[in-house]
């Protein structure tokens, strides 16, 4: 089965369009609406509280499951994060789905957050995560959290919520497969996710776990036009979020040189000010073109339903679009009406 989730556009929306727009979501037929879960996001824009937003929507809809993508283990406690979760999973009736990935610094550090060890952190949030919602009482006694005799006295409907890994470094990939539910890697081309995943699945065989019903998506931008042209100049002004880790960009075939200065976590490391910003521009003038299309849904439809099934084939079975237009009611259209259905036919 292979299903199609559609990212509420923070930051270049108020907060009523990115209800409409979750809204909407379900009304054209997708299967999920996530939302990214920041304090501060590139380019600077409106970043609302996701919790809020996505609990309306889940109170105006009846079916679409309802994501982050993704938050981290950085900024809340984890038993308030349980307790949010699952108030969100007791609005939406049981369609909640928590992405969690270790954090960019972006969220943290300008605001006196400490952000160390966020893998372990992760893993940590995770086991309390689920203990919570699931056990009547839990203690733990761990490296950043201990708790005694705690519990909620709210459970989610679907019990436990899944939990999903925004995964791209090697040590996080191997923890996907041994402990998450799902994957929700940045951008890539269908060579590099196909051996990811499955280096996702034989992580989750040698830890003894049942990969059937692993959830493997895909954040992904797409632009999609009748001129080609079109789309792709929509792509290419925003490289460095279509491809955020120089390493990423390794892996995907591409021999780039780029400078020592771009850390092999960009994204996580750089901070929003004005050396920040001047860091984000100059990685973006080392990303070939290339890579826009090849990590991307975009040109003519005739292009973008290929990508599709080419991606499809590498093992996507669930796709996070970030619509960049250029008119976004065209593309949110082009998948409603001739890619969404030809794969529930399939199904």
């Amino acid at each position: 089965m292979v299903r199609f989730g559609n990212l509420i556009p923070i930051p270049a929306a108020p907060v009523e369009t990115l209800i409409k727009v979750g809204i909407r979501t379900e009304e054209v037929g997708f299967d999920s609406v996530w939302a990214a879960d920041h304090l501060l996001m590139i380019p600077s824009g409106i970043v609302p509280d996701v919790w809020p937003i996505l609990s309306v929507i889940a109170n105006q809809t009846n079916k679409i499951e309802l994501g982050t993508c993704v938050s981290d283990p950085h900024r809340r406690h984890p038993a308030v994060f349980a307790q949010m979760a699952a108030t969100l999973d007791q609005i939406s009736k049981g369609r909640t789905i928590v992405g969690l990935g270790p954090g960019e610094a972006m969220n943290v550090e300008q605001f006196g957050i400490e952000w160390d060890k966020p893998v372990s952190r992760l893993i940590e949030f995770t086991e309390i995560l689920r203990n919570l919602w699931v056990r009547d009482s839990f203690s733990f006694e761990g490296k950043f959290w201990r708790l005694k005799n705690s519990f909620l006295q709210i459970k989610p409907v679907r019990n436990p919520i899944p939990i999903y890994f925004g995964a791209n470094g090697k040590r996080t990939i191997k923890l996907t497969g041994e402990i998450a539910d799902g994957w929700i890697p940045t951008p890539r081309n269908p060579r590099l996710y196909r051996k990811q995943l499955s280096e996702i699945k034989n992580a989750a065989e040698s830890a003894g776990r049942n990969f059937e019903n692993f959830d493997a998506c895909l954040y992904v931008y797409t632009a999609i036009s009748k001129n080609r042209t079109d789309a792709l100049n929509q792509l290419k002004s925003i490289k460095p979020q279509i491809a955020f880790f120089p390493k990423v960009i390794e892996d995907a075939g591409y021999d780039v040189e780029i400078p020592e200065k771009f850390s092999l976590n960009l994204y996580s490391d750089i901070l929003l000010d004005e050396a920040g910003f001047k860091l984000y521009e100059d990685f973006g003038r080392y990303i070939p073109d290339e890579v826009v299309e090849d990590f991307s849904i975009v040109g003519t439809p005739k292009d973008c339903e290929e990508k599709v099934e080419e991606f499809v084939k590498a093992g996507v079975r669930h796709f996070i679009l970030v619509n960049m237009g250029p008119d976004p009611k065209y593309v949110l259209e082009f998948f409603s009406k001739r890619i969404i259905p030809s794969y529930k036919e399939v199904d």
